[in-house]
């Protein structure tokens, strides 16, 4: 089981990345307790905060990975920070076109 002194090497990223890019937009932050080498920041309806994440941290566009499901897509990049994987995901609602059944 882990204790929140496990927490301490990525709450000390996170505190680094607020010292260092305080202009940022703030994402939702999870920090789980199973995976202890992992920050999740999600980017809902918000594709232009997640850009300016990937700019300021350096990471390149041909590195994000994406997909979309029946009224979701997504991007996701990963990026390392002293031995702690920033996993930035970037959600948008697809609008669905209604139809009315006909084929």
């Amino acid at each position: 089981m882990n204790t929140l002194a496990s927490l301490n090497r990525r709450l000390t990223v996170l505190a680094d990345l607020v010292a260092r890019h305080p202009e940022l937009p703030a994402p939702n932050v999870e920090i789980c307790s199973v995976i202890t080498d992992r920050i999740t920041l999600a980017f809902h309806e918000s594709p232009g905060a997640f850009r300016q994440w990937l700019t300021a941290l350096g990471i390149a566009l041909h590195t994000v990975e994406g997909g979309a499901g029946a009224t979701t897509a997504w991007l996701t990049a990963l990026y390392e920070v002293d031995g702690i994987t920033l996993k930035l995901t970037s959600y948008t609602r697809l609008d669905v076109a209604e139809t009315d059944g006909a084929v």
